[in-house]
């Protein structure tokens, strides 16, 4: 896979202690569908905070996990409880939680919603990875994943019931996810462009664009309120805005305020 958008996790495999697991979790993420890039961290936009919704947002999400972990591992008495290699494995399992969020690339185009069993596919599609590291460590990766969704492992149009988090791997993954999915955590991304935008769209070069004076936002929590207007009752928002927002034309006019 030599999709652009998958550079976002660069700054993830930079944080692996051991270069076994690191490859391994590079071959991993060569499995990710394509869609998985291009769509929101829920197919609804109603369980994830703004910053995981829209283009790159499910790989925001997953981002947002493994910076947890590694906050967590950054205290000793978190750190302590794992191994280097636990640790990395661990890392991996973030990674990969959601990345059959939808199924494989031929199931999202029948259906966008999220499957129930997203988490036990993922889980398969690590198994199936070939090398690098021992297979009880594959294993421990594989059913950590499984039991990320904790106490929602059930669901009214499934038979399936997902496994619930029991070892001190399953549990601080889905800790991980939990707070990553909570809409009053913001995680700031510093992107200075989206992967693969190398000019400004078409309608910031003409005589048309929108000025930053005339421009009002058309969603999210301000959605109707002039820019300028955000920029002086919330300038927060627009702190998170700037570091996350990619599309045009409100990342340039972002850019000028």
């Amino acid at each position: 896979m030599t999709y652009d958008k998958a550079k976002i996790f660069d700054p993830l495999l930079d944080t692996f202690e051991n270069t076994d697991i690191q490859s391994f979790a590079k071959a991993c993420i060569q499995t990710i569908p394509r869609y998985f890039w291009d769509v929101g961290a829920s197919s609804t936009g109603k369980y994830h905070p703004q910053y995981a919704l829209g283009d790159l947002g499910l790989a925001r999400h997953t981002c947002a996990v493994v910076r947890f972990l590694n906050h967590m591992f950054s205290i000793d008495c978190c750190r302590k409880e794992f191994t280097s290699r636990e640790r990395d494995l661990l890392r991996v399992a973030g990674i990969m939680h959601d990345s059959r969020k939808s199924g494989s690339d031929a199931d999202f185009a029948g259906d966008k919603y999220t499957k129930f069993d997203h988490p036990i596919l993922a889980a398969d599609e690590v198994r199936g990875v070939k090398g690098f590291i021992p297979e009880e460590e594959k294993e421990l990766v594989a059913k950590t994943i499984e039991s990320h969704m904790g106490q929602w492992n059930k669901d009214r149009r499934s038979r399936t019931a997902l496994p619930l988090p029991e070892t001190k791997y399953q549990k601080i993954l889905h800790l991980a996810d939990y707070l990553a999915s909570r809409k009053d955590i913001e995680v700031i991304f510093y992107e200075s462009k989206a992967p693969g935008r190398e000019t400004l769209s078409r309608e910031m070069q003409g005589d048309g664009a929108p000025s930053v004076e005339d421009y009002v936002f058309n969603f999210g929590k301000h959605n109707g309120e002039k820019l300028l207007d955000v920029v002086r009752t919330d300038p927060g928002y627009i702190a998170w805005a700037k570091a996350t927002i990619t599309r045009e034309p409100i990342r340039t006019l972002l850019e000028r305020v």
